[in-house]
């Protein structure tokens, strides 16, 4: 079978010959090799690396606390800001809240559960609240489904998929409740 790939090649060059001259066809008959040396050398810094989940390990809840907080905190300055994109899914689902002063309140409420999520004395109500929101959001999936489905259930819409994640920021927000030290007073 190789010896009729090799055949198949040369004929291949002979054809090729007339365009680029004098050719050597001996040379296509033989595959090349190439041969890439692999030094044992050449590992990732395994102490880098140790290091970097050490550090993850020992702060993973306030990493948690931390990416939750930007998040929220984030959101709620562009409701306040009035340049929100949840504003026409709002408008849509729930119109009232898509307008002053509701969705300022909105963005008020996102403001302080990011902070809130910051500070220790505050994070059992930050995440509370968080939940409570996030709750409220999924609601659009029994308030409108026309909005989340599309054409219909199970297949989402880029809105479906953006309240949809909020499942996974409410098991967040319950891993860093029950997870995190307790502290006597």
């Amino acid at each position: 079978m190789n010896r009729l790939a090799d055949i198949d090649q040369t004929r291949r060059a002979r054809t090729l010959a007339p365009q680029f001259g004098n050719f050597n066809y001996s040379a296509i008959a033989r595959p090349a090799r190439i041969v890439i040396p692999i030094l044992s050398d050449l590992r990732v810094d395994d102490s880098l690396f140790e290091k970097c989940r050490d550090f993850a390990a020992r702060h993973v809840l306030f990493l948690s606390r931390l990416s939750l907080a930007t998040v929220f905190f984030w959101f709620g300055v562009l409701k306040v800001a009035n340049v929100s994109p949840v504003t026409n899914l709002l408008r849509a689902a729930i119109p009232f809240l898509a307008e002053t002063p509701y969705l300022e309140a909105l963005g008020i409420a996102e403001i302080v559960i990011g902070v809130g999520l910051l500070m220790n004395r505050l994070t059992k109500q930050a995440t509370i609240m968080m939940i409570l929101h996030l709750l409220g959001t999924l609601s659009l999936f029994i308030i409108a489904p026309r909005l989340i489905f599309a054409p219909a259930f199970p297949v989402l819409t880029m809105d479906g998929e953006f309240v949809l994640k909020n499942v996974v920021l409410i098991t967040s927000a319950l891993v860093i409740m029950l997870v995190r030290p307790r502290t006597t007073a």
